[in-house]
């Protein structure tokens, strides 16, 4: 309760003074109405549900993929450590559409200044890392969706590769290769040491799923190539394998963009089921794209050929892309030897 002094002054001063006072008290009681409500504007009205969790990648891996579920005012902090000159990426797909992430720099935390804003610059994030230390990437609710006490679900994708000043991260002899085509484009990555290795092929631009692919192959990868072989305004990628030892016998891993939305996986029947093709066949498989074909070519051995020293011609098979009832195919289209 607020209590007015007023003095006993003749009538018409004490009307004037008290006028004045009582004016005062309200111009008081409003600026201090007014610094309550900028304060509320400051600090949330609610108290948020948050949980840490530390991020770390299986050995041999540089990624990690998370799934999870908020709800309401929920927030997820997910720490990892990475180094200056580290090259991060991270993409976040969600089933809700209020559902974003920030990244805190090492000494910055949520509620200070982030480095990246998703409900700003949007849920994918690649980029040079500025310091050494832990950083925090928050997944959380929009606030209006979180008053409506909406869920998520969403899958996290975090990736860490390694640089120049950490040879350990990336080994000589890997394979990188970044592509783009019709406004979406791919990063494929992979250490090729070794008979085994991990395929790692990280999508951007599409406006449902960029999940990140991550595949163990048997091999290396020798090439990837980006092209649009139906010409339907979504491009497909083909990432192309030899296997280790003499024969190196070679594999695809291709993608098709479906309506640039997500991605299906490209389906090509094993040469070893075409008899008439497979005849000759010993490996050494070269591949590429060819204006709206995929080629396939490789030596043709006769009966008593070493591995090393092939005497028959070379077959060329050219494929065309088309939608399967359950995927995409690559069908032969030719097959010519020369």
């Amino acid at each position: 309760m607020t209590y007015i002094e007023i003095s006993w002054l003749p009538e018409e001063k004490n009307e004037v003074t008290m006028g004045a006072l009582i004016s005062g008290v309200f111009m008081k009681s409003a600026l201090l109405m007014l610094a309550i409500g900028l304060a509320m504007l400051s600090f949330p009205g609610y108290a948020e549900d948050v949980r840490d969790e530390k991020v770390q990648f299986a050995p041999g891996s540089n990624g990690v993929t998370i799934k999870d579920t908020i709800s309401g005012h929920q927030s997820i902090n997910y720490r990892l450590s990475a180094r200056a000159g580290q090259s991060m990426t991270i993409a976040l797909n969600s089933n809700n559409t209020a559902n974003y992430f920030n990244i805190f720099a090492p000494g910055k935390a949520p509620g200070g200044e982030a480095m990246y804003i998703g409900s700003v610059n949007g849920n994918q994030y690649s980029g040079t890392l500025p310091l050494d230390g832990v950083y925090t990437v928050q997944v959380y609710m929009m606030r209006s969706a979180a008053r409506r006490n909406e869920k998520a679900n969403y899958t996290l994708d975090i990736r860490i590769d390694g640089t120049a000043e950490d040879p350990t991260s990336q080994p000589p002899g890997g394979f990188d290769s970044k592509l783009e085509l019709q406004g979406i484009s791919f990063h494929i990555t992979s250490p090729n040491q070794g008979s085994i290795n991990q395929l790692v092929i990280v999508p951007a631009g599409l406006s449902i799923d960029n999940s990140v692919i991550q595949r163990e192959i048997d091999g290396t990868v020798t090439n990837a190539e980006i092209a649009d072989l139906n010409v339907d305004g979504s491009p497909e990628i083909y990432v192309y394998i030899n296997s280790a030892g003499s024969g190196s016998y070679g594999q695809l891993i291709a993608y098709a963009v479906n309506n640039k939305k997500s991605l299906s996986e490209i389906y090509l029947p094993p040469i070893e089921n075409d008899p008439k093709n497979s005849r000759g066949y010993m490996g050494h498989d070269e591949f590429a794209v060819v204006e709206n074909i995929l080629g396939r070519r490789f030596p043709v051995y006769r009966k008593g050929d070493t591995n090393a020293m092939p005497t028959g011609l070379t077959r060329q098979l050219q494929y065309k892309l088309t939608q399967g009832e359950a995927s995409w195919v690559l069908v032969l289209d030719k097959s010519i030897e020369y």
